[in-house]
This record gives structure tokens, sequence and C-alpha cells, in this order.
């Protein structure tokens, strides 16, 4: 049975350093999925590490795109998460200000409180790792993570 493992980093390069190990330790990219809020991070990673092509939502590109943006910077509009690799489409474009998150990470299998605190994550420019893997290899990522110093999951400050 199939089971996700989360981790939440700070930084881009931490990220990046334990998707690779993840990938040398076995972990296929089409395991992995990471999202957060800044797109340009999110592009940087997917590029470092092959996970998959970063998604947007709706709208976030071209004029409209442009627009969103600028609605987003005077605090017109909510900003949105971009999210990379098999989970993206689920996740992309979901609003990071509302439930609109939390509600895309309960869709993929992560309980309400848990989808609530990483959305919180997200919210604060933070990446969050999704690894779908066999359960016998939950403690085995879990393990590559804190290598990389993921943030611990009750930390949302």
């Amino acid at each position: 049975m199939t089971t996700l493992v989360i981790g939440i980093f700070g930084h881009r390069s931490d990220a990046v350093l334990a998707i690779e190990a993840l990938k040398d330790s076995g972990i296929k990219k089409k395991q992995i999925s990471a999202v957060t809020k800044q797109k340009s991070t999110l592009e940087l990673i997917s590029k470092d590490t092959g996970i998959g092509k970063v998604e947007s939502g709706a709208g976030n590109a071209g004029l409209f795109g442009t627009a969103r943006e600028v609605g987003v910077g005077l605090n017109m509009i909510n900003d949105t998460a971009v999210a990379a690799g098999p989970a993206a489409r689920k996740l992309a474009g979901a609003d990071l200000e509302a439930d609109g998150l939390t509600v895309s990470l309960i869709g993929i299998g992560i309980p309400e409180t848990d989808a609530a605190k990483y959305a919180e994550h997200a919210e604060m420019e933070r990446i969050i790792v999704i690894v779908e893997v066999e359960e016998d290899q939950n403690k085995q990522v879990s393990t590559i993570m804190g290598q990389h110093d993921a943030i611990p999951f009750t930390s949302a400050e």
C-alpha cells in the first residue's frame, strides 16, 4: 500500500539536496512532488531535480497572469500555490489565503488538520515536498528528509 511522506523545507537548496538524495536512494522522480508560493523557486527546484514541469493553475500566464500578479502585490486578490511533480495538477492554482490549498491537500490524501498546517507553511514561502512510497519506505524517506534540514511539522512560525 502506498502512503505519503511529506517534508517542509525553508530553503531551495535543502529541498534540492533532499530530492536528489531520495532519487539516489531509489525513489523515482515520478513519485516526488513539490508545492510552494514562489514560482521562481519551484522552477529552479524542478530544473535542478527533474521532478516535472511547474504548474501555476489557470490564469497565471500571459496578460491575465500579469494582471493577477499586480492584484496579488496590491493585496487585492489572494496568492495561489505553484506545484511540480505528479500532484501538480491537483495542487497548482490553489488559493493560499483561503482554504484552497488545504482542500487540495486533503484531496490527495492528507488528513484535514495536517493539510491546514502544511498550507500555513506554504503561505510562509516554505517548500513542501511530497513523496508517494510503499509503507516500508516511510522511515527511509523521513530519515533522508531529516538529514537535509526538513523543518519539524509542528513549527509553523
